[in-house]
Formats: C-alpha cells, sequence, structure tokens
C-alpha cells in the first residue's frame, strides 16, 4: 500500500483539473503548501484572482481527490491567495537623497505590512481599517491588525474584543494576539482597564510598538495593518523604522481641512520612499430613506486628490447609519451584512490595494533588474 506523504500528495493533486484552463492544478502552479502531518493533510490553493469563478468547484474537487488517498483521516483545503512579499523600497538616484531610515527589523513570516493613517482625526480611519481586515480575511487572507493609535486605542471595541486579554501562549513562548473573525488583533486596550488613559512620552509609545510587532507570535500573515494615530508624529516614525512597510493607504473625508491634513500624511510617507497604496474616501456622502443622495461634506475630494497628487484611488465609502451602530456593539459591516452593499465596497477598495501592491512589486522588481 502506498504511504501518505508529501510527495504522494501531489502526485494526486495532478488529478486536479483547473475548470478553466484545463490543465492541472501542479503544471498551473497553483498548490501554495501542501503538508501530511498525523494522516491529516492540508492544501493551500493559489487563485488567480480573489474574484475567481470556479472557486469552489476547485476546492471540491480538490477535496474528492485528497480524500481518496489511503489513510487519511482529515482534509483540509484552505485559499492562499499568493501576494507579493514586503520588498525594500525603491532606491533612488543619488541626486535625490532622503532624509536618512533607520535599519528596518523584518518580519520573515509577514509578507506584506500595511499603513492605514490619516492626517487628520475623526475620518473614520479605524473603521476602514478593521473592515477592511475583515474583507481581506473572507478574501481567503491570513490577516492581523495592529492598533497603533496608543491614545485612542478602539480597534477591539469595533472588532468585538471589547473585553479581551491576552491569555494564551505560543510553544516558542511568545503570547498570541487574540482573534476574531479570523483576524488577529493587539491593542494596548488589552492591558488596561478601559477607564485609564495611556499617558506616555514618545520612547514609551515607541518600546510598545515595537513589542507588538516583534514580542508578539503572528505566525504566517498575508497582512498585518496597522492602524495609526493622525497625524505624522511618533507612532508614524516608530512604524517606519521598525518594519518594512509594503506601502500605506491613506484615509480622508472630502472636505477641504481634511484633505489638506492628508497630503502632510502622504508627504510624509513618500519622503521615506514608502508606496502610497491609495487614497479611501470616507463618509462620502449619505443616502436618505427618500432615495435621495446627500453630499454631507462635499464629494470627490479624495478622487481628485489622488488625481492631483498621482496616486491610486481605492474608493469611495458612504455614511450608513447602521454602521456605526454595529460598530460600537463590535460587529464590522463586512460582518454582520456580508452580503450588503457597503460589504461589497470594502471587498472592491481591498481588490484594488492588491492590484497595487503588484505593480510596486512589479516595479520594484524591474528597479532591481536596471
Amino acid at each position: 500500500m502506498t504511504e501518505l506523504t508529501q510527495e504522494t500528495v501531489m502526485q494526486a493533486l495532478t488529478r486536479v483539473v483547473d475548470p478553466e484552463k484545463k490543465q492541472n492544478i501542479i503544471e498551473l502552479g497553483m498548490v501554495d503548501f501542501a503538508s501530511v502531518c498525523d494522516n491529516n493533510v492540508k492544501v493551500d490553493l493559489i487563485l488567480p484572482s480573489t474574484t475567481y469563478p470556479e472557486r469552489d468547484a476547485l476546492i471540491d474537487a480538490t477535496r474528492q481527490v485528497l480524500q481518496g488517498l489511503p489513510d487519511v483521516k482529515l482534509v483540509t483545503v484552505g485559499i492562499s491567495l499568493k501576494t507579493p512579499a514586503a520588498t525594500k523600497p525603491f532606491q533612488r538616484p543619488a541626486d535625490k537623497p532622503l532624509a536618512p531610515v533607520a535599519p528596518k527589523q523584518l518580519l520573515p513570516n509577514i509578507k506584506n505590512v500595511i499603513a492605514i493613517s490619516s492626517g487628520k482625526g475623526g475620518v473614520g480611519k479605524t473603521s476602514v481599517s478593521v473592515n477592511l481586515a475583515c474583507a481581506l480575511s473572507q478574501m481567503g487572507y491570513r490577516v492581523g491588525i495592529v492598533d497603533a493609535d496608543i491614545y485612542g486605542p478602539n480597534v477591539p471595541l469595533m472588532m468585538g474584543l471589547r473585553h479581551a486579554k491576552i491569555t494564551e501562549q505560543a510553544p516558542n513562548g511568545k503570547p498570541m494576539p487574540p482573534s476574531i473573525h479570523d483576524v488577529k488583533v493587539i491593542s494596548v486596550a488589552f492591558m488596561i482597564s478601559e477607564e485609564q488613559p495611556v499617558v506616555w512620552r514618545g520612547p514609551m509609545l515607541d518600546r510598545i510598538i515595537r513589542q507588538f510587532l516583534s514580542d508578539f507570535e503572528w505566525g504566517e500573515l498575508d497582512f498585518l495593518l496597522v492602524d495609526l494615530p493622525p497625524g505624522t508624529g511618533d507612532a508614524q516614525l516608530t512604524i517606519m523604522q521598525a518594519a518594512s512597510l509594503s506601502g500605506a493607504i491613506i484615509v480622508t473625508t472630502p472636505q477641504e481641512v481634511a484633505l489638506h491634513d492628508s497630503r502632510k500624511g502622504l508627504a510624509m510617507f513618500v519622503g521615506q520612499n514608502i508606496p502610497c497604496l491609495g487614497i479611501v474616501e470616507n463618509m462620502s456622502y449619505f443616502e436618505g430613506d427618500d432615495g435621495k443622495r446627500y453630499e454631507i461634506f462635499g464629494h470627490g475630494g479624495g478622487r481628485n486628490a489622488a488625481s492631483q497628487l498621482k496616486v491610486p484611488f481605492l474608493g469611495e465609502v458612504p455614511i450608513v447609519i447602521e454602521q456605526r451602530a454595529q460598530a460600537d456593539a463590535g460587529q464590522p459591516v463586512v460582518i454582520y451584512e456580508p452580503d450588503g452593499k457597503q460589504a461589497a465596497i470594502f471587498r472592491q477598495i481591498a481588490d484594488n490595494m492588491i492590484d497595487n501592491l503588484r505593480r510596486v512589486h512589479q516595479q520594484e522588481k524591474a528597479v532591481a533588474h536596471v
């Protein structure tokens, strides 16, 4: 009888044919990971896109083939949509020197670290961060969030982890971030009482953010989103120095006062040679019960700013009353209404971000070969 090994699993997978391309998934390079442990088989598949129409058929065919192998106890088929690995920033020409950047602490098990930033408070940056994280998770990615807004840590509240504590340890002894909706989360809110203010100077803030990155067991992630505080201060500097950022997303509202501050935030990342993956216009408009569209803060400012600054525009998110109420209850809109319009908007923003990230990665590879 044939022994159940990784080799026999890979051989069996040659019998799984992609319904669209009519080739087996090994030939197409669609198998990212395959393992056998105690007769349990785990396989991660790479799909061509996040909306691949043959996704379910491919998963079913893979599971059926593997369940037919001798001595198999459990078959797990996951989706590991390959993402561009985080790479070093562009090297600017010598005649355009940049301010020096401290050596970066690499996170080898995390493919992409994305900063979510806003120049101004009150634009809904954290709401965008948690819904983007949940959308990426629903699309098959492995996701985590660092709540780097140390003085106003709201990610746990919006994610439904308001009363969570750090209790679990990995086999290597490192504490594990709490997880919900298949998203791992770390926040200073897990370490203090809800009423306790954080009154720290810059060095303490720098230390805790570095600990979030290096002292916790994140495992393997496709995306680690960093929800930054507003502005261009200590937290932003720490993240740019401590992590190899794949890019940054700027969240703004349509009115000029928010856009003015967002441009400063963008300039900060550009000055450190960190690609801007795009601008999100939050609170873009409101649709009333009468069916009319009300542009409370104006409209189109984010798109116009993206055009002027020559950076991508990721999308516009309308104001939805239920989204605010559910966020207070710890239910991101992508979770409580996954088939709704708002969830579709966040998934489209996620798709746009990934496309821009791939372009950045391709440009970096081209520059490296020059």
